[in-house]
């Protein structure tokens, strides 16, 4: 299947950051693992929706929004006994007007929560606990189309800011899994 321009040469540019994280998070097959991605997703989902809480979109996107799970995953953690990261590391993009580079990489986390929400079901997590923010993502698959759509169309796009936004954030994943993960591995916890 041929994607359209923007998302095609997003994709291109962002494959192995994109490739990165997909290894780091892996597959969960315990609690614990499950534990570890849920503080990992939290270091980063909690300070990037932060941020787009406070900026606005290009008008392309000013009768769509986009999909945050901000309410659901903090329930994740309670549910899990799994403390928030602390406030020390606030997202920061780079200049330019790559947003739509940050958003590719939020909305398209939708993808991937379909198949992360199986993992977690297998686990005993759900939709009504534990596992809150992936079935979110997972039922709002619809808001990755229309999130495609308006890509396209926006005036103005910079395609070169926009791969360098989607890295940053591809790399401040990584680096808010690996910080958990590192976490972990200080503080065992027993499942």
């Amino acid at each position: 299947m041929d994607l359209p321009p923007r998302r095609s040469a997003l994709k291109e540019a962002t494959w192995s950051a994109h490739m990165a994280l997909d290894a780091l998070v892996g597959s969960f097959g315990t609690a614990a693992d499950y534990r570890r991605y849920l503080a990992g997703i939290a270091a980063f989902r909690l300070p990037v929706e932060a941020w787009l809480s406070k900026n606005s979109l290009p008008p392309a996107f000013s009768d769509w929004q986009p999909g945050l799970v901000r309410d659901e995953l903090k329930a994740d953690l309670v549910d899990l006994d799994t403390p928030e990261p602390p406030d020390g590391r606030p997202f920061s993009p780079p200049e330019g007007e790559g947003v739509v580079g940050l958003l590719y990489v939020l909305e398209g986390s939708s993808l991937g929560a379909r198949l992360l929400a199986k993992r977690a079901e297998a686990l005993g997590f759900s939709a009504e606990f534990g596992a809150r923010h992936l079935f979110s993502q997972a039922r709002n698959f619809s808001n990755w189309r229309a999130f495609s759509e308006r890509m396209e169309i926006v005036r103005g796009y910079d395609a070169r800011a926009a791969a360098h936004w989607a890295n940053t954030a591809f790399d401040y994943a990584r680096d808010a899994f690996e910080s958990a993960l590192n976490a972990d591995h200080a503080v065992r916890r027993p499942d």
